[in-house]
């Protein structure tokens, strides 16, 4: 006759086998989702590095010399650096933090990517705040912003993120609701 286990065994097992089944389903939902990936979420690491998206939202590249016109986009002909017809850039505010112990090389402009919505492909940045910063020491943080260039019509809440990958590693960021709208004055 096998005797009966300590209640404490049992509830360890119970809690493992639990575990196991949240496991699996979470493992189920991500394939059946077709991305294998994890969730957005507004904080990520990826190595030593910790990013934190902050806030997004549309920049207002309207040309106005009057007080009584509204203003145009110019077109990239007559002001290089603008965006291409028909795009408009996001703003997405990101601040890194060195979380290790040595010192490590950063380049956010090359290393963020937009993902927009379902249908579109990544959108790379067009620029950054960052400026020439190419390392961060032990337990530093910067913050600038990214900017990215599209139609606003391709950005929606359902299937737009950050993708940061560095040093063969990645994660994914998600971005305020605030920037789904479009907003001119």
């Amino acid at each position: 006759m096998v005797g009966r286990l300590p209640v404490k065994a049992r509830i360890a097992g119970l809690l493992l086998a639990l575990a196991t089944l949240a496991a699996a389903a979470v493992g189920v939902g991500a394939m059946a989702a077709g991305t294998g990936a994890a969730p957005a979420a507004p904080t990520g690491q990826v190595g030593r590095l910790a990013a934190t998206v902050s806030d997004a939202g549309w920049l207002g590249m309207d040309h106005d010399m009057s007080t009584t016109a509204s203003g145009y986009q110019m077109p990239p002909a007559m002001m290089p650096g603008m965006p291409a017809t028909g795009d408009d850039r996001l703003s997405i505010a990101v601040t890194l933090v060195n979380t290790g112990p040595d010192t490590v090389t950063l380049h956010p402009v090359d290393e963020f990517t937009l993902h927009a919505g379902p249908a579109a492909t990544k959108v790379t940045a067009y620029g950054g705040t960052f400026g020439e910063l190419p390392r961060l020491g032990p337990g530093a943080a910067v913050s600038g912003s990214l900017f990215f260039d599209l139609p606003p019509s391709q950005l929606d809440s359902s299937g737009a993120w950050l993708d940061w990958s560095r040093d063969g590693g990645s994660a994914r960021l998600s971005i305020p609701d605030a920037a789904m709208t479009m907003q001119h004055q």
